[in-house]
């Protein structure tokens, strides 16, 4: 689960500008004593949209990037009283 996070933190980064802009735009109407904008009358379509675009670009990416792996997986086992790390073994 973190991996994936770490790997998609940009995917959330247009819904945080967005939240970022949004406690702007809030901030600066009560100063200036206009109306105060709502939640949902932003760019949800477009944050969200860019936020899509962004995690397949990230999918994407990492999939490609991911090396080949050849052969048989062996899992961790004991071998005369010593425990022996899994490894990929030659196929």
């Amino acid at each position: 689960m973190i991996r994936l996070l770490k790997e998609l933190w940009p995917a959330i980064l247009p819904l945080l500008l967005y939240a970022a802009w949004m406690l702007h735009k809030r901030k600066h109407a009560v100063r200036q004593g206009e109306h105060m904008p709502r939640w949902v009358e932003g760019p949800w379509f477009w944050a969200v949209m860019a936020s899509i675009v962004v995690a397949v670009a990230c999918l994407l990416s990492l999939g490609a990037s991911e090396k080949s792996i050849q052969g048989a997986y062996v899992p961790p086992h004991m071998q005369n009283g010593q425990l022996v790390p899994g490894r990929i073994g030659s196929p």
